[in-house]
């Protein structure tokens, strides 16, 4: 799964190098406000800076903000219901520059989101729905969190939510296929305060078509070119091709690279198989000796 978004204007993003030349006129100070009592209590999570110009040609409001008839003076603007990190990752998006997001978890995604449509930025909200369709799904404990995540603002980001359920929902399909696991999977979660969620789950992976495995590996997700570290996933008729790390076969594969071999058959009791040309051990020196070879 793609979870780098890269920079389209590389070199946009050198106005961020202070070591180009080009400063900056314009901070953005991130305030997070709570009240203790009758005080309130501002603390700065951290500074922002850009180029007004910059700002203004990705979003209509900040054009307003620097260059409209009530335009903003100073040159430090206090930012308030968001995040350093939500903020900043706008930042490299309107600078073109590559944002990670496989460590950013979902409510975190969700403020990026909420400052996409505050600032009215729809190509920043398109890429937001894009990485919620590929989905911050790992297993099935993270599965029931971030689809009630998604229903909980699904009334505030309708299209983003909607991308974000679909994605568990395939990842449900994937993960427990059979019907009876899925009916199962839903009389567990009763009393979660998440029977909602589930129901709502239930009902996109029914109407999503059936997941096909892979003809050779046999894989909801095709396992085309990673290694077989088993006797048991070896199966007659199954095409492979050699591991280039394992010695066996000789520097990168020696004559062997590039060849595809069928399984004609398997020995589990010495972890053999017997493929076009002879019979080879699935593993050697703790390295094992074939790949997949789907495609």
């Amino acid at each position: 799964m793609e979870t780098i978004t890269k920079g389209k204007l590389a070199r946009l993003s050198l106005l961020q190098d202070p070591a180009y030349g080009v400063p900056s006129d314009v901070t953005f100070q991130i305030i997070r406000v709570t009240n203790e009592g009758m005080a309130e209590i501002r603390e700065v999570l951290g500074d922002v800076t850009g180029h007004k110009l910059v700002f203004a040609a990705a979003s209509p409001v900040f054009r307003d903000e620097f260059f409209g008839g009530l335009k903003e003076t100073a040159d430090v603007i206090p930012v308030k219901e968001t995040t350093y990190e939500a903020f900043e990752k706008m930042m490299f998006f309107i600078y073109s520059k590559d944002i990670d997001w496989s460590g950013v978890t979902v409510p975190e995604m969700y403020d990026v989101v909420n400052l996409a449509e505050k600032y009215i930025m729809p190509e920043l909200m398109d890429e937001m729905t894009k990485q919620m369709e590929n989905g911050p799904l790992k297993n099935n404990e993270d599965l029931l969190n971030i689809a009630h995540t998604a229903t909980q603002f699904n009334h505030l980001f309708p299209d983003v939510s909607s991308a974000l359920l679909l994605s568990c929902a395939k990842f449900l399909q994937k993960t427990i296929p059979p019907a009876s696991a899925q009916l199962q999977f839903a009389i567990d979660q009763s009393g979660t305060g998440k029977e909602v969620t589930v129901l709502q789950l239930l009902s996109l992976a029914k109407d999503l078509p059936p997941v096909q495995e892979c003809s050779n590996c046999g894989g909801m997700e095709c396992l085309d070119g990673q290694v077989l570290v088993g006797i048991d996933q070896f199966t007659v008729g199954m095409k492979l091709r050699v591991n280039k790390s394992c010695g066996m076969w000789g520097v990168d594969g020696g004559s062997y690279a590039g060849q595809v071999y069928i399984v004609k058959s398997v020995n589990k009791d010495i972890k053999t198989v017997n493929v076009i040309g002879g019979h080879f051990y699935i593993v050697r020196q703790n390295i094992p000796a074939f790949c997949y070879c789907c495609s």
